[in-house]
């Protein structure tokens, strides 16, 4: 395992950046020994100790050894730093920073990679044994995607499956066009692996988001590319928090935290690639979806006086929803996954 105690330079956009890479850092020679890893897992991790080690041990037992393995410890005062040295699995290398959140680590591990292709995994999430060897494997066969996304499936704290894996087939996984859908709806959810000079030349992730960060960076990928689609193929399990940013930063039904999509729908390129009513009708579509999957994250949680606002702010505001039937779907059968909370430990501000 190598530590780095120093940050790496933030990432920038000058095109000598993009060409030549990051800037190499302290202890990168001791790594340069060894062959060139063909993917690279990087994991932001804030007090991650409840389910760090769990995390960790799926990505040493890919059936893809030929990883490197990059965790950012953001600011964490828990025992997460002493957990990651209870490993000593040399393709593991540790930044240790003052707290900037998740897209900061985040863009911190992306500078570090050195593989071409970069999976953003969070600390409490749980890759599927041969996830990376399938992705890589479908990028390899799709050198015109940007990226490959496949399912994931959501657990409980307890790592439990909240639901049946029959719905997958109601997931989007367009096959062209990628900007196009996702612009409309999230579907990714982590379930991604980019190329990882393609997440520099568009400066990684924006730190100023806290909520649509992830959403908000694949709609800037898909600008340049589209994304391999991998519709039976599922290699993640997503842990369904409590704590998560998915609950803590959507504030109100009447006030609903859209920065992100206006994030997504003021960038020039992505407006250069819809006429204008188009782009109005997905920015709508995205607020649909973002809406009434707050609304969901209500009922979740049992709060139902904020969940029948939700209901009787989305009816006088969104009444086409009910003429999108997959979203009337997914929202109906994500009622019936309430699930209990458990215990949270913190999660990246």
């Amino acid at each position: 395992m190598n530590t780095l105690i120093s940050p790496p330079r933030p990432i920038v956009s000058n095109d000598a950046e993009r060409r030549s890479g990051p800037r190499r850092l302290p202890g990168d020679a001791a790594r340069d020994g060894a062959a060139s890893p063909a993917a690279a897992v990087v994991i932001p991790a804030f007090n991650a100790e409840k389910f760090l080690r769990e995390t960790m041990e799926s990505v040493f037992v890919q059936t893809l050894s030929n990883i490197e393995v990059i965790v950012v410890d953001d600011g964490s005062t828990d025992s997460t730093h002493a957990i990651l040295e209870t490993f000593s699995d040399p393709r593991m290398t540790v930044l240790r920073q003052e707290n900037r959140g998740v897209s900061a680590a985040r863009n911190a591990g992306l500078a570090l990679a050195r593989a071409p292709h970069v999976f953003f995994l969070d600390a409490d999430d749980i890759l599927l044994p041969n996830a990376l060897h399938r992705m890589v494997r479908t990028l390899e066969q799709n050198p015109h995607c940007v990226a490959a996304f496949a399912h994931h499936v959501r657990i409980t704290e307890r790592g439990e499956e909240i639901a049946s894996r029959s719905y997958l087939r109601w997931k989007v996984f367009p096959a062209a066009d990628t900007l196009r859908h996702l612009a409309a709806k999230n579907f990714i959810s982590g379930a991604i692996c980019v190329r990882t000079e393609i997440a520099r030349s568009i400066g990684g992730f924006n730190t100023a988001l806290k909520l649509g960060e992830d959403w908000e960076f694949w709609c800037r990928l898909a600008a340049l590319g589209d994304f391999a689609p991998m519709p039976t193929d599922v290699v993640l399990l997503y842990r369904q928090r409590f704590g998560s940013a998915n609950f803590r930063w959507r504030r109100s039904p009447l006030h609903p935290n859209f920065r992100a999509i206006e994030a997504v729908y003021s960038n020039p390129t992505i407006q250069e690639r819809f006429p204008p009513s188009e782009l109005r009708r997905r920015r709508r579509l995205a607020e649909i979806d973002a809406f009434w999957t707050g609304a969901r994250n209500e009922y979740v949680q049992g709060r139902m006086l904020k969940f029948l606002a939700y209901m009787v702010v989305g009816t006088l505001r969104y009444p086409d929803s009910i003429l999108r039937p997959r979203l009337v779907y997914l929202f109906l059968r994500g009622l019936r996954q309430q699930i209990v909370p458990q215990t949270d430990a913190p999660t990246n501000p």
